[in-house]
């Protein structure tokens, strides 16, 4: 073989490893970088069914439309783009999950309370009209200041809990005798309360080196659940526990696992499934001993 013929298999063998590399690190950088998204759990399908009928009680028209929009590793940049360009005179932004986000465009900004109370009373597979509203954050003019200082990064819920709880002045009590409008009122602004006690325990969860702030955060879930314990973001939070407490207890780190377990019991004490998980893992780190004391405690209730 010629000099020149090694030279050349030489450079045809350098070009076909460096576009097998570039092919690989394509690959590499898909599955690393594109994660597939994550679907609503049932509380926030649920919440957004709620929100979706009572702002639409006599159902949609032109001009209007929701949307459910994943924020969970959405730029705070891009959501402020999305609130600005929503299509509708009047935007709403609902929080039914700490990730799934409801963004609501109406064509008239009134919304009469009177349709919606018949509407969920008709239909026994809505929840509470009330309870929906534990969801609202504000008309878009509202929460674009939670925007100002904090462009960076990604959007979260936490970012909205500094916040006054959100004016319903939108809501038109035509028809409505004043006694249960009053009613009305006091029972939006208690489940508003609620969803700040979420959104304050999700500030604190999030400090995880922190063991008196997850005990904090703890403590407001409980509060919470004592108010509202159907409050979407609430369920949504414990529901990721679980998640959570299932993906350590298939690793093997029991410890971690009991950890998720125990804070879905502080705050839902009768949750059987939790009871039973956390029993589990007790019998995986040689504790059947106190496992079955806390079955028959549970059983005993």
């Amino acid at each position: 073989m010629t000099r020149r013929a090694r030279i050349s298999l030489s450079l045809l063998a350098l070009v076909l490893v460096a576009a097998a590399g570039v092919f690989v690190w394509r690959q590499f950088r898909v599955r690393t970088v594109v994660a597939p998204p994550q679907p609503p759990g049932a509380a926030v399908k649920a919440a957004a069914a709620d929100i979706e009928a009572l702002e639409f009680p006599s159902g949609r028209v032109e001009g209007e439309i929701a949307e459910l929009v994943d924020v969970g590793e959405m730029a705070a940049a891009e959501f402020r783009r999305r609130l600005e360009s929503f299509p509708g005179k009047c935007v709403r932004l609902w929080m039914p999950g700490e990730r799934h986000w409801l963004l609501v465009g109406r064509r008239d900004e009134k919304l009469p309370l009177a349709k919606s109370l018949e509407r969920f009373a008709a239909d026994a597979g809505l929840g509470s009209l009330v309870g929906a509203f534990a969801s609202y954050a504000g008309s878009r003019e509202e929460v674009m200041p939670a925007f100002e200082e904090k462009l960076e990064g990604k959007v979260v819920p936490q970012w909205f809990v500094t916040r006054e709880v959100p004016r319903v002045e939108w809501l038109d009590y035509d028809g409505i005798d004043e006694d249960i409008a009053a009613e009305t009122r006091a029972e939006i602004r208690s489940m508003q309360v609620v969803r700040r006690l979420v959104l304050e325990g999700n500030i604190a969860a999030a400090k995880a080196d922190d063991e008196k702030a997850l005990d904090d955060a703890v403590d407001c879930w409980v509060r919470a659940a004592k108010r509202n314990p159907r409050d979407p973001m609430l369920l949504d939070r414990l529901d990721r526990l679980s998640r959570n407490g299932e993906t350590f207890f298939r690793l093997g780190k029991f410890q971690q696992a009991m950890k998720c377990y125990e804070t879905v019991i502080a705050v839902r004490p009768r949750d059987e499934e939790a009871i039973a998980n956390f029993a589990a893992c007790l019998r995986c780190i040689g504790r059947s001993d106190l496992a079955d004391k806390v079955l028959e405690k549970t059983k005993a209730k």
